[in-house]
């Protein structure tokens, strides 16, 4: 047989002074040990840990850095293969822009320049898992901060 350290919570109680709503508040909550409480958190922050370290889109090319500053606005998988993703960013979109074209060709994911990204600041490309990709400045950028989409055809 089970014994419960600790006498089950009733499923309701009645408020008998309206003006004191939370007065039979530790009546309806369990008691906590420390320990419980000690472990509850360390387990949150174990998990919000490892969320931090994982990539938002794992398509993306690790040889892409993307600016400290940047702020997730979209982050969408369609489907098994069509992924969009895009940032806000304050960096110089030139100099950021010069350099991941720089690092894609050097590290296997040819870029491709079509007529209109003769115009637009885009990089087209493809390579290991991927099918063909754009990175773009979004044409409603505002302000001193720009967005970038990132589109991508997955293999």
């Amino acid at each position: 047989m089970t014994a419960f350290p600790h006498p089950p919570a009733t499923a309701a109680v009645a408020v008998a002074n309206p003006r004191r709503p939370l007065a039979n508040l530790r009546s309806i909550l369990p008691r906590f040990r420390a320990a419980e409480v000690l472990l509850a958190a360390c387990l949150v922050f174990s998990a919000s840990a490892v969320v931090s370290d994982e990539r938002l889109q794992d398509w993306i090319p690790e040889v892409l850095t993307l600016p400290d500053d940047a702020e997730v606005v979209t982050d969408r998988a369609i489907g098994s293969t069509v992924r969009m993703f895009s940032i806000a960013t304050g960096a110089d979109i030139d100099d950021l822009f010069a350099d991941w074209e720089e690092q894609l060709n050097s590290n296997g994911y040819p870029v491709t320049q079509g007529a209109d990204e003769l115009l637009d600041q885009a990089i087209e490309f493809s390579g290991p898992g991927i099918s063909n990709a754009k990175i773009l400045v979004a044409p409603a950028t505002t302000g001193e901060r720009n967005v970038i989409e990132f589109d991508a055809t997955l293999n």
